[in-house]
């Protein structure tokens, strides 16, 4: 069983997000499909799939030519799916990723981060 989204869906979504923020529309299918996968890996459970999204992301940054803003959205988007809210601004959000991408934090560091800032909707 899987708790993430198609990669499909995400470069769907991605096309009609990005021009509206002045971003380049182009997504990789390929390097999503690759970063879900890893994410899906990662989790043993639902609570586990926002640290995961957000590690699996910030390892694949070619996922969207707009790395930070579209894989920051796509964690805060997926985070609600399932019925959390992640007590972290944009900023801190990107600039987690950010230390994922330049290999500053590994999964079990992004995993305890998110796990402190994840509340049950509402809370």
């Amino acid at each position: 069983m899987t708790w993430l989204v198609e990669p499909e869906v995400l470069v769907r979504a991605h096309a009609r997000i990005a021009p509206e923020l002045g971003l380049d529309p182009k997504a990789s299918e390929t390097a999503l499909r690759i970063a879900l996968r890893e994410a899906d890996h990662l989790a043993d459970d639902v609570y586990d799939v926002p640290g995961a999204l957000l590690f699996a992301l910030g390892r694949t940054s070619r996922c969207f030519t707009a790395f930070r803003a579209m894989s920051v959205l796509v964690v805060d988007w997926h985070t609600k799916t399932l019925g959390f809210k992640l007590e972290a601004t944009p900023s801190e959000l990107a600039a987690m990723l950010g230390r994922v991408a330049s290999r500053d934090a590994d999964y079990e560091q992004v995993r305890a981060w998110v796990a402190d800032r994840l509340l049950p909707f509402g809370g």
